[in-house]
């Protein structure tokens, strides 16, 4: 597939152009699906930054977010977050054709944007002469508020919603405060899941490192254990900054060994040959069940001493 379109890019380009922009208007504009296609919206980013080139795919990205722009309207924060997930996308296609392996592949692009987005965050909020923090928290009030309308429009219980309504300074205060944390576990969960569908895509070019998409051979660093004890130890601490620092470590450990759990789960899934329909089952009733992501953690972690997959005695599995 990759290589027939490298065949032809020029023919591709306003294809190409015209596809990421029907990603990024519906990603803006519709509610259940938008939040598809933003979630996904990296890959055909990836697709094309790997297919055209670098000079070429970054003319896509900027054309799509341009005629976002000229369709739909000013985008005030929604373009802060489409250029954040096709940042992700773009620098992901530069690792992936720099043979990167996967945690670098992943861990570089989310720094990135990361650190792009704190750039911009400190720009704009010095350009509107308010803090970062007042922007965040002003942000995060605006949504809750909204929340809470769109509650009440669902029909929940009178008493629920004023649980809700008494508590939603408190609720504000803890989510400013682990806002870094969350926004990079989302950018992680993101990567990880437009990698896991790149492949099917982009691995038919040549030269590329067949284990980068095997993500049900993944492993974490072992050292990272010793990190997930540091920010429990400092939960425990009384000092509030303190105990937020080891919250916002705690949050993105846990989804590393997330991923290291749903590798395990894949890894014996595919060995058993388990059919397609019944590996999406699986997987959506860990993404509707919170118990169950806290149990993927636990195999994630438990991972590390007990080597379920015995990876350095079998045969690799691409």
């Amino acid at each position: 597939m990759l290589k027939g379109f490298q065949d032809r890019p020029y023919k591709n380009i306003l294809t190409a152009v015209a596809l990421s922009t029907l990603a990024c208007f519906l990603s803006v504009s519709v509610p259940v699906i938008g939040f598809v296609c933003f979630l996904f919206l990296p890959l055909p980013i990836t697709f094309y930054r790997v297919s055209l080139g670098r000079k070429t795919g970054a003319m896509v990205a900027l054309g799509a977010l341009g005629l976002t722009a000229i369709f739909k309207g000013p985008l005030g924060a929604d373009l802060f977050f489409l250029l954040g997930m096709m940042g992700l996308g773009f620098s992901m296609g530069e690792f992936i054709e720099k043979n990167f392996s996967i945690e670098k592949t992943i861990g570089y692009a989310c720094a990135l944007v990361v650190l792009s987005g704190a750039f911009l965050l400190f720009l704009y909020s010095s350009t509107s002469n308010l803090g970062v923090g007042r922007v965040i928290s002003d942000y995060i009030g605006k949504n809750l508020t909204l929340s809470l309308a769109a509650y009440q429009k669902m029909g929940m219980s009178e008493e629920h919603i004023r649980t809700l309504s008494e508590s939603i300074d408190e609720i504000r205060y803890v989510l400013v405060r682990t806002l870094p944390s969350l926004l990079t576990a989302g950018l992680l969960c993101a990567a990880w899941l437009n990698l896991l569908l790149a492949r099917f895509i982009i691995t038919p070019q040549s030269g590329l490192k067949p284990d980068l998409f095997a993500l049900n051979r993944w492993e974490a660093p072992e050292i990272l254990v010793w990190g997930v004890a540091a920010a429990i130890a400092m939960i425990l601490i009384p000092s509030g900054p303190v105990k937020f620092i080891g919250l916002n470590g705690l949050i993105l450990l846990m989804t590393v060994y997330f991923f290291q759990g749903i590798a395990v789960i894949s890894f014996y899934l595919q060995k058993k040959s388990i059919p397609l329909a019944l590996r999406v089952l699986c997987y959506s009733f860990i993404a509707l069940q919170q118990i169950l992501v806290l149990v993927v953690i636990g195999i994630g972690l438990s991972d590390v001493w007990l080597k379920f997959r015995k990876i350095g005695e079998t045969p690799a599995d691409h």
